[in-house]
């Protein structure tokens, strides 16, 4: 039986909160009709979701080697992983920025 680690789950909690903080916006972006701005926006929220997905999977690694990491080799390593989830979310047609947009587009701010 897994266990969930309750600080895990409780920055999970926080980053899906910022998230949806970051949809709000993006919605409001397109009520005046910034489509260049939400396209860039859906895109850098595809790379976080996918980000947020790597980091779910990398801390089911075991992380007890033989050498442990310090800061820097840990700082790194998240640096690195938000490059991986920038390059998937480019290269991967996921098409959950084209969704979002496609959704966030069709607010209209004319009466």
């Amino acid at each position: 039986m897994t266990t969930v680690d309750p600080a895990a789950a409780g920055d999970l909690t926080h980053r899906i909160n910022a998230s949806q903080a970051r949809v709000q916006t993006l919605a409001r972006r397109a009520e005046q009709g910034e489509s260049e701005e939400l396209r860039r926006v859906t895109r850098e929220f595809e790379a976080l979701f996918v980000k947020i997905m790597l980091d779910s999977m990398r801390e089911t690694l075991d992380g007890d080697g033989l050498i442990p990491k310090n800061a820097g080799e840990k700082l790194f390593e998240d640096r690195l992983y938000d490059e991986y989830a920038k390059k998937i979310s480019r290269s991967a047609d996921l098409g959950l920025a084209a969704m979002m947009y496609n959704q966030l587009s069709r607010f209209d701010s004319r009466p």
